[in-house]
């Protein structure tokens, strides 16, 4: 019998591609938005009730991204990105940890931003959940090691998604491959290869980390390159 995967925001392009991964080795649990609103407290219960079942990794996928300038947001706004960003999926956790239902040598992945080490300009309630989202991993790690259960993240760079295409303009996007050492925005499935392999017993010494995938942009490419 195959073991159960979590893969919450399985449904966007970083969630596909990881989703697409894992489908031949394990029973794939995806969640999308109409199934798990993470917005709502009831949604997130309702899915807990009919979701128990023991998983061996879950992986959290999903992200608020609406940029706009702290003075003009609603205090409204800021609190639901961070419930979607952060409340939701340590809600979550608490859940299937507490009632032992993360299966012993399991994985939790984050899949976090750059934004959890710069900040922006347009960009408060994202970059401090993905901030917070650091702490969770160190803290769950230490923690929930003694169920033998590893806790890391997994940090993209500028990934080419309808997300990233959303936010940017075409000649943004071409402004910042100039300042990525690898030349380029990175490919969903740059992303999956990293969590599936942290997934993995070949990282079973690997545990509180993040792992960074960004084509050299946080090295200092972000300076602009000679």
């Amino acid at each position: 019998m195959k073991d159960n995967i979590l893969i919450i925001g399985g449904f966007g392009d970083i969630g596909s591609s990881i989703s697409k991964k894992f489908s031949e080795t394990y029973q794939v649990t995806s969640t999308s938005r109409d199934e798990l609103d993470l917005s709502s407290k009831k949604s997130i219960s309702n899915f807990l009730k009919v979701n128990k079942k023991k998983f061996k990794h879950i992986i959290f996928c999903a992200a608020e991204n609406y940029p706009n300038y702290f003075k003009e947001m609603k205090y409204e706004e800021i609190y639901n990105s961070i419930q979607v960003n952060l409340l939701s999926i340590t809600e979550i956790l608490h859940f299937y940890y507490t009632n032992n239902m993360i299966s012993n040598h399991g994985t939790i992945t984050i899949i976090s931003s750059i934004y959890s080490y710069l900040g922006k300009i347009k960009r408060f309630p994202y970059s401090v959940s993905k901030h917070a989202l650091n702490g969770l991993v160190k803290n769950l790690a230490i923690e929930m090691s003694h169920e033998n259960i590893r806790v890391n993240s997994v940090t993209p760079g500028f990934i080419d998604t309808k997300l990233t295409r959303r936010n940017l303009s075409d000649e943004e996007i071409l402004e910042i491959k100039k300042t990525i050492p690898c030349g380029d925005l990175g490919a969903v499935d740059d992303i999956a290869n990293v969590v599936t392999f942290i997934s993995s017993d070949y990282a079973k010494y690997i545990n509180g980390q993040d792992i960074i995938v960004d084509g050299g942009f946080l090295c200092g490419g972000f300076l602009g390159l000679e």
